[in-house]
């Protein structure tokens, strides 16, 4: 079969058709590698031998503020410059010449500055393998490089801290290995740093305790991501050295702890300055408990010996006063007055001196204490004036009292008030000559009550007035001084005036020149309220016509004779019935057989007594049974008589039960009078 030949003309279009379809597939071609290298980051460009661009991406023609189109047939000098052209020039030139370069090169930028480029070049040949240009790609590597070089400077850094560290810092991975060791961890073990690596601590030779406390520390860390910490001390030629360590989990990215840091610090100073402190503050422990256990058996002591000193006074005292009694007429028995006035006198020193002991104990041990209350201040130096003027008469001593005072009002203790007056009376009638003169005044200046207590006696020299406020001095203290005490009661006057807020001091202008002693005190404006003061002592000393105790039965309980003895004969001389007994044994025995018209209405009883004491007495005299099963006496009215006179005391034996409270040693007087008052209550 023959072929017909195809036409020429359709031929021809054949051809027409396909050359537009390879044309087409080739722009179609072109637009997407086009597309492509203008969206790859990276700087492209062509060039000839003569650098002039034939071709530049949209990245390319971007970094240096152009259109593609703008850039070709420029030379590259003319884009970037000469000086930046300069510096990666030689590496064109030899792609040029048909060795292909790679290289990184700084490139200074107008308005970016200078950027780190990594740069390839490779030669451009024709169809006879002749160099006829080249292509460039550039990646744009700044960011890489500062990240590099920050993490160069913090690893620098870091190398410098660490290295240069006291404290040891070491790396551990996961088999508890040793991966990094800096020099200060050799300075605890006595190894080389390089001796750590790649080993574990079992490995290195370390003490086995140590060993366990570090591998639980890490695996505990690796378990739970979670710091851990302990302490840990190597001895090593007899010196004890003491370190605290942590082990602190280092994750990655992803949460994964692959190592942890393990970092010692030398304690062994501040854990030998913490055991001194522990040592100072056991001493310092056991030094308090001294000092309260020595107060305590000071004030013990004191306790006792006040009451040992009071308890024969009170015998002394009740047997006096039936002695005045006996001995009524003055003219006919003018010795005896004067015997009995001796003793009267004697014993209120002798108080005196154990109170004022009593009140320096407490001072020194801030045990003193003010009942403070609004209350004029008149009366109460009235009063002190008038306790001592039997005193400064029997010197022919006169005392002139100027008051600019009526109504004014202070806050403070009225009996501690007395005490400072009649502490200043009392010494300056004491250091003035027999026919001398004692001023005292009392005014208003400056919202202050000032009290002055002025003297020709004396003096006082000027070496010793700074000293004349201290406990237990006095100016004479020779076996030949010519006046009696122990230096107490100017002390007492210094702290007591300070607790009510007010000043104190003292002048002379020299020896034989008298002494005037300024008390100031802060005078209380408000009248809301006002206590009148009583007039102390002055029960005491002018009861009149005392009351009769007829009809009433008193039990009577002391262990010491005398005291009993003469307080029975007192209470007895004033009408009582009165039973007197060493012990509540004793007593119970007479209560026995007593009917109940006979039983006591008043129980007067000693605090202090061998085998039990006055508390325990006075409860079960009130919680005995007579016969037929009552307790009769469950509310018998009970008086404390006893040598406890603190304050304290008073408040045990009111809480105790008692319904008065009375020091030894007690005037027969007011001893009369109170038991009187009891009585008509009850």
């Amino acid at each position: 079969m023959t072929m017909e030949p195809i036409p020429d003309h359709a031929a021809k279009q054949q051809m027409d058709e396909q050359l537009n379809q390879n044309e087409q597939l080739r722009r179609e071609q072109e637009k997407q590698l086009r597309f492509i290298l203008d969206a790859a980051p990276v700087f492209i460009a062509q060039c000839d031998k003569n650098y002039r661009l034939r071709f530049v991406n949209k990245t390319y023609a971007d970094m240096f503020g152009f259109r593609p189109e703008e850039m070709v047939g420029r030379r590259i000098p003319d884009i970037t410059g000469e000086e930046a052209f300069s510096l990666f020039r030689k590496y064109v030139d030899a792609a040029l010449a048909g060795k292909a370069q790679e290289h990184e090169t700084k490139i200074p930028f107008q308005d970016a500055g200078e950027r780190h480029m990594h740069m390839m070049h490779v030669p451009e040949r024709d169809e006879r393998g002749q160099v006829h240009g080249l292509i460039t790609a550039i990646s744009d590597i700044t960011r890489l490089r500062n990240t590099e070089e920050k993490l160069h400077r913090r690893e620098q850094d870091f190398k410098t801290l660490v290295e240069n560290s006291p404290d040891g810092i070491s790396r551990i991975d996961r088999n508890r290995r040793h991966v990094y060791v800096n020099p200060a961890v050799g300075a605890v073990s006595g190894l080389q740093a390089a001796d750590y690596l790649g080993k574990t601590k079992a490995e290195l030779g370390l003490p086995p305790g140590l060993v366990r406390a570090w591998d639980a520390a890490t695996d505990a860390a690796f378990e739970t991501g979670v710091e851990q910490r302990f302490d840990f001390e190597v001895s090593s030629n007899g010196r004890t050295s003491y370190f605290s360590a942590c082990v602190i989990p280092e994750s990655d990215r992803d949460g994964h702890i692959e190592s942890v840091l393990g970092i010692t610090y030398d304690v062994t100073e501040r854990t030998k300055m913490e055991k001194e402190h522990d040592l100072l503050l056991a001493r310092e422990r056991t030094a308090r408990i001294l000092a309260e256990t020595a107060a305590r058996a000071r004030d013990e002591f004191l306790a006792i010996v006040s009451h040992e000193l009071r308890a024969p006074l009170n015998g002394i005292q009740s047997w006096a006063h039936v002695l005045e009694n006996y001995v009524k007429d003055s003219v006919a028995a003018p010795l005896a007055q004067r015997a009995l006035t001796g003793i009267k006198t004697g014993i209120a020193q002798q108080v005196r001196l154990i109170e004022d002991l009593l009140d320096v104990t407490r001072m020194m041990s801030g045990k003193m204490r003010l009942v403070k209350q609004p209350f004029t201040l008149l009366p109460v130096i009235q009063a002190a004036v008038e306790s001592v003027r039997t005193i400064a008469a029997a010197k022919h001593i006169g005392i002139t009292c100027t008051y600019q005072i009526t109504t004014e009002q202070i806050d403070g203790d009225t009996d501690r008030m007395q005490q400072i007056v009649w502490n200043l009376l009392s010494n300056a009638v004491k250091f003035t000559p027999q026919d001398g003169n004692v001023w005292l005044t009392a005014a208003v200046r400056h919202s202050q009550i000032l009290i002055t207590v002025r003297d020709d006696g004396v003096g006082i020299s000027p070496d010793f007035l700074p000293h004349l406020f201290d406990r237990f001095s006095q100016e004479d203290t020779s076996s030949t001084r010519g006046h009696s005490g122990l230096g107490l009661g100017l002390f007492l006057v210094k702290h007591l005036v300070e607790l009510h807020g007010g000043s104190v001091k003292a002048e002379s202008q020299g020896e034989a020149r008298g002494t005037t002693f300024s008390v100031c005190l802060p005078l209380r404006t408000g009248r809301d309220k006002n206590i009148p003061a009583t007039q102390a002592g002055e029960a005491g000393s002018n009861f009149g016509a005392l009351p009769s105790l007829a009809g009433l039965h008193i039990l009577l309980i002391d262990d010491q004779e005398e005291a009993r003895e003469s307080l029975a004969f007192v209470l007895g001389a004033a009408g009582a019935n009165v039973f007197s007994a060493a012990s509540s044994s004793e007593a119970f025995e007479r209560l026995s057989g007593t009917g109940r018209e006979k039983l006591p209405d008043i129980l007067v009883c000693d605090i202090a007594m061998p085998v039990e004491d006055g508390y325990s007495v006075l409860r079960k005299i009130r919680a005995w049974k007579s016969d037929d099963g009552l307790a009769p006496l469950h509310r018998l009215p009970a008086l404390a008589l006893t040598a406890f006179a603190q304050r304290e005391d008073r408040i045990r034996a009111l809480t105790a039960g008692f319904q008065m409270h009375m020091a030894k040693p007690v005037a027969p007087e007011e001893l009369i009078v109170v038991i009187a008052m009891m009585a008509s209550r009850g």
